[in-house]
């Protein structure tokens, strides 16, 4: 097992690294489960500073008052040009409305318009005209009815804001467990631990004259390539268990209750595999140190930003999406997409996720493949 032994002895060397990307993958996720981990989509009103000048003090235009209010805060103003201008220039309003005198003629019954005043390039004003515009196009229904001013403001009053009630569609509850982006970032500690020390073990293995020496020696070939994949087999399932239990530990009962934790662990465990892969085929290209942390850098950054890791899919270009379907991280993120939006995995969602667990497969092979027909090249140059 001297081969076994000599790809332990270079991992054990590399140890400091594996734990610093370790500390960088804990962090990136306990940051970016911060911001988003916690969020459920709510939809609420935008509350926006509304200046009033109330000239009429009719019901009608109480009425009006009464509307904006629903959704803003309500500012009573002096008409005066200075204190409405200091209003505007330190945002202690957003928008100013001047109710006339014989509101209920002029603006409702009368073709006249509200004298509005809003701060110069912002869009909040926009809210506020908008609720306006619906007020007076129900004042007017109610007018051209023959409803009084008191009518009016009655029928305004009682008119009741809509409630948004939200479906849960996909048995979620419309949230996304905090599990869940613990494993959306998983893929970037696969590629950068896989890569660099399979980088630097099959670096070591054709250093100077040791390739020679193994060629002479009385272990098979065959043998040696086997130690060698046992050995890569054994530190790549060393980490994929303990990032597993670190999310049991960290997630206890709310994953292992989810009942998807062997999709889970499934979707990851076949990540390793085409980072493992990856790693393989890296390992047997690059030349120097320096060569292989540019490789890794632009492979693990760059598969992670194209394939949804640290930006969501929903905010990536289609052009961006086409071309990353072409890379296993891609598939890894359809999946755990998959896991995070439905909260059973059953019928068609199943079948879609054991689609994209499935190509991540074909990638393993495919890099398996190419490294083989690198290493074939190889021996044949020699």
């Amino acid at each position: 097992m001297a081969v076994f032994k000599a790809y332990m002895r270079i991992a054990k060397k590399n140890m400091w690294m594996i734990l610093m990307y370790l500390g960088i993958f804990l962090g990136i996720t306990v940051m970016f489960q911060h911001f988003t981990g916690n969020e459920t989509t709510q939809y609420t009103a935008q509350s926006i500073p509304v200046g009033i000048i109330d000239e009429d003090q009719g019901e009608a235009s109480k009425s009006l008052i009464r509307y904006i209010d629903r959704t803003n805060e309500i500012i009573y103003l002096e008409d005066d040009r200075e204190t409405l201008q200091e209003n505007l220039f330190y945002r202690n309003v957003e928008y100013i409305v001047r109710i006339p005198r014989n509101f209920m003629e002029q603006c409702i019954l009368g073709d006249d318009k509200l004298e509005v005043t809003t701060v110069p390039g912002t869009y909040s004003g926009s809210y506020v005209e908008q609720q306006i515009s619906n007020f007076i196009n129900f004042a007017r229904c109610y007018g051209a009815a023959g409803f009084t001013e008191h009518e009016l403001s009655e029928a305004m009053a009682a008119r009741e804001t809509a409630q948004v009630q939200m479906l849960d569609v996909n048995g979620n509850g419309g949230s996304y467990p905090a599990y869940a982006f613990y494993y959306r970032y998983l893929p970037y500690l696969f590629l950068c631990v896989l890569c660099y020390v399979m980088g630097y073990i099959l670096m070591g293995f054709r250093r100077g004259s040791l390739p020679d020496r193994m060629s002479a020696s009385a272990v098979p070939a065959r043998r040696q390539s086997m130690e060698g994949l046992l050995a890569a087999g054994v530190i790549a399932a060393v980490l994929w268990g303990f990032c597993s239990l670190i999310s049991i530990a960290f997630y206890n009962e709310n994953f292992l209750g989810s009942g998807k934790v062997t999709w889970y662990l499934l979707n990851s465990f076949v990540m390793l595999l085409s980072a493992l892969a990856l790693s393989y085929l890296v390992g047997s290209l690059v030349k120097t140190s320096n060569a292989l942390s540019g490789i890794v850098n632009i492979l693990s950054l760059g598969m992670c930003f194209a394939c949804g890791v640290f930006v969501e899919m929903d905010l990536l270009s289609s052009g961006v999406r086409k071309a990353a379907q072409f890379l296993p991280v891609y598939w890894y993120e359809m999946a755990n997409e998959i896991l995070m939006d439905y909260g059973e995995i059953v019928g068609d969602v199943r079948n879609r996720l054991m689609g994209a667990i499935g190509i991540q497969v074909v990638f393993a092979a495919a890099f398996v493949c190419v490294t083989l027909a690198v290493a074939k090249k190889r021996q044949r140059g020699s």
